[in-house]
C-alpha cells in the first residue's frame, strides 16, 4: 500500500487516473507523476465498462515504465462505488478525489473530462488524501447514520405538520387533544372515526389526515427503534 501523504506519491507511481463518476456513464483521465495529461476516455458506468477501462488504463501506464498507477475517483461513495469494488477487486490502488474548494472557479470551463483530470491533480496536490471504502463495517455504520437521520428528520417533520393541523381544529378535537402528550396525541389520532356523518366535510377531512400523520409517526418510530437494535 502506497502512503497517503500526496508529496510522497508523485514519487511511488507512475501516473495517475482521475475518473468522474456518473450514472451511466465514467470519464477517466491518465495523468503522469507531474499532472501532464496523456489520454482519456468515457466508458459505460457497467462491470464490462469496468474492465475496459482497467484494460485501458493498463496500455496507457505500461509505456511508462514499469507500470506504477493510482486512481482517484471523484464519487467513489456514491456513483463510483461499483467500479471502487471492481479496481479493490484488481488490487488497484484507489483513492478518492478531494473535493474542490467552495466557490473555486474552473479555470476552462466544465466537462467531464475535465472534472477527471482535476480528480487526478487534485490527489497529487492535497496534503493527504483518503482511501475510500465501499464496504465492511464502516460503510455499515455509515448507512445505519445515513438511514437514522433521515426517519429522524422526516418524523420531526411530520410531527411539526400534525401539530399545525391539531391547532387550526374544531374546537372539540382541539379539546381532545389539549394537555396530551404527543406521543398521547399520535396515539388518540389514529382511534378518530373518518366515517361518521357528523361534522362539516372540513372536520373529516382534518380527521382522516391526523390519522394518516398518526401511522407515519408510529412507522418512523418502529424504524427508529430498529435501527437501533
Amino acid at each position: 500500500m502506497f502512503p497517503i501523504l500526496a508529496e510522497r506519491l508523485a514519487e511511488r507511481v507512475d501516473a495517475v487516473i482521475g475518473v468522474d463518476t456518473h450514472t451511466d456513464t465514467h470519464t477517466a483521465a491518465v495523468l503522469t507523476a507531474v499532472g501532464t495529461v496523456l489520454a482519456e476516455i468515457t466508458v459505460p458506468a457497467t462491470n464490462d465498462g469496468a474492465a475496459v477501462l482497467l484494460a485501458w488504463a493498463g496500455r496507457q501506464t505500461a509505456v511508462l515504465g514499469t507500470g506504477r498507477r493510482a486512481w482517484a475517483l471523484d464519487g467513489a461513495r456514491c456513483h463510483g462505488v461499483g467500479l471502487l469494488r471492481v479496481l479493490r477487486a484488481a488490487g488497484e490502488y484507489v483513492l478518492e478525489a478531494p473535493k474542490p474548494a467552495a466557490g473555486r472557479c474552473r479555470r476552462g470551463g466544465k466537462s467531464d473530462a475535465l472534472d477527471a483530470v482535476h480528480a487526478a491533480r487534485g490527489v497529487l496536490a492535497a496534503d493527504h488524501v483518503a482511501s475510500p471504502r465501499a464496504d465492511g463495517d464502516r460503510e455499515a455504520l455509515r448507512l445505519l447514520h445515513v438511514c437514522r437521520r433521515h426517519y429522524s428528520d422526516t418524523r420531526t417533520a411530520t410531527i411539526n405538520v400534525f401539530k399545525s393541523v391539531i391547532l387550526t381544529a374544531d374546537d372539540d378535537l382541539r379539546t381532545q387533544m389539549r394537555g396530551l402528550s404527543t406521543l398521547r396525541q399520535v396515539q388518540h389520532a389514529t382511534t378518530l372515526t373518518t366515517t361518521s356523518g357528523s361534522g362539516s366535510g372540513l372536520d373529516r377531512l382534518r380527521r382522516t389526515h391526523l390519522a394518516t400523520l398518526a401511522e407515519q409517526i408510529q412507522t418512523l418510530d418502529r424504524l427508529l427503534k430498529a435501527n437501533l437494535t
